[in-house]
């Protein structure tokens, strides 16, 4: 099984930049660039701003990966 699991209710709900890179395999920096651009990656939901971080329900990036590594791109 992977890592990153959603049925995991220890796991708090919310991931921040710095994981959710290393969930996808990119660079945090990366990702705040996409974010400053406005080019996130297609079906990579938006995050939440708190405190001015950004943060990704992990239900929805669950999503994302199941939805990309059935497709093969991630």
């Amino acid at each position: 099984m992977n890592a990153f699991e959603l049925s995991d209710t220890t796991q708090p709900q919310l991931i921040s930049t710095t994981e959710l890179a290393k969930i996808i395999s990119y660079k945090s920096q990366t990702i705040r660039k996409w974010l400053c651009q406005d080019r996130l990656p297609e079906g990579l939901p938006r995050p939440k701003q708190i405190n001015g971080r950004h943060y990704w329900l992990r239900n929805e990036v669950a999503e994302f990966i199941a939805t990309f590594s059935v497709r093969g791109n991630l």
